[in-house]
């Protein structure tokens, strides 16, 4: 059983040579995912703690986590683009159809559209993703299925 499918006709911002379309990043805290921009934002937050005496710092760090997060925002649309993706929840392998968007590395990661997918005996499931690249995944692989919100 095979499928194929065409990918749409807008492609998502940080889609890279190798189909694989570039998201801006999310790190997994107790089991919960917390954005590279919010990161940033807290980074930035205690700069003045570090460079102050702390009696000095009033509502400054307010005035630099907007700013850690204005940058971060800046380099994920203009220096280096990126797509936002929401995970749908996993999904099996064997369950999977042309057109999905799928993550590569497990629930964080690179994003990428599966143009074929093709189940074969010994449970393997055959998968071809945007840009050519043929991947094997055993049937009962977990796989995140993601929505790319731009």
């Amino acid at each position: 059983m095979s499928t194929k499918t065409r990918l749409g006709s807008t492609p998502p911002r940080g889609l890279l040579l190798d189909g694989t379309v570039r998201t801006t990043g999310w790190l997994m805290i107790a089991g919960r995912p917390v954005s590279s921009g919010v990161l940033a934002a807290i980074a930035f937050a205690f700069i003045p703690f570090a460079t102050m005496a702390w009696g000095d710092v009033g509502f400054l760090p307010l005035f630099t986590a907007a700013a850690g997060y204005g940058m971060w925002k800046l380099y994920t649309t203009l220096v280096c683009p990126a797509s936002r993706a929401r995970n749908l929840g996993p999904c099996p392998a064997y369950r999977l159809a042309p057109g999905q968007d799928v993550r590569l590395h497990g629930d964080i990661g690179p994003v990428t559209r599966l143009v074929d997918v093709s189940l074969h005996p010994g449970g393997q499931v055959r998968v071809v993703v945007s840009g050519g690249r043929e991947l094997h995944w055993a049937a009962d692989r977990p796989v995140q299925l993601v929505r790319l919100v731009n």
